[in-house]
């Protein structure tokens, strides 16, 4: 069965879900947060020098999470735009590192943006990251049981991860993918 990797782009915080595609059903196998943290060293660290070895780290997680999981395609929330200029920085470094791998790999990328996530997910643009929970609880049972050390207050980032796949479910490619399978 084809895996697809689910992504909630962040910097600080990168929420992951990988996922089973088979024709017509889809099965959540394993989620989780990877996490990068800003210099603490006492020693003066320029903030871009800094943002290059946290970049790094990404990288080298999503490489190894891709070839290792023998990931097909990459499911995203599509770039937004957050309301400092820093976060939106710090998101598109993330999104500049995904997108590299991709055409590296030449791995399709799957997105949809956060309305279209949670029209999907619960019926109305505006849903909160509770109910966006909420609805991928009902649709699969014991996600959390596939949740790997997490903290409850990051919750949402893998949990974003998966919503993102299923928005995709209806994209071609993953049709295709499905088809494949």
């Amino acid at each position: 069965m084809p895996r697809v990797l689910g992504i909630d782009p962040g910097f600080a915080s990168l929420g992951w879900a990988l996922v089973d595609i088979g024709a017509g059903q889809e099965f959540p196998y394993k989620m989780g947060v990877f996490r990068t943290q800003a210099s603490v060293k006492k020693r003066k660290v320029l903030a871009t020098e800094d943002n290059m070895r946290r970049a790094q780290e990404i990288a080298g997680f999503l490489q190894e999470l891709i070839a290792g999981e023998g990931v097909k395609v990459l499911c995203t929330e599509s770039m937004s735009w957050p309301r400092n200029a820093s976060s939106a920085a710090k998101v598109a470094l993330c999104w500049g590192v995904m997108a590299s791998i991709c055409v590296r790999l030449g791995m399709p990328v799957v997105q949809s943006t956060p309305q279209q996530i949670k029209k999907v997910m619960c019926g109305k643009r505006t849903a909160s990251k509770e109910e966006v929970i909420a609805a991928l609880q009902a649709r699969y049972s014991g996600l959390e049981n596939i949740v790997e050390g997490v903290p409850s207050s990051q919750l949402e980032h893998p949990y974003d991860a998966l919503a993102a796949v299923v928005s995709g479910l209806d994209d071609s490619t993953m049709k295709l993918l499905r088809k494949l399978s």
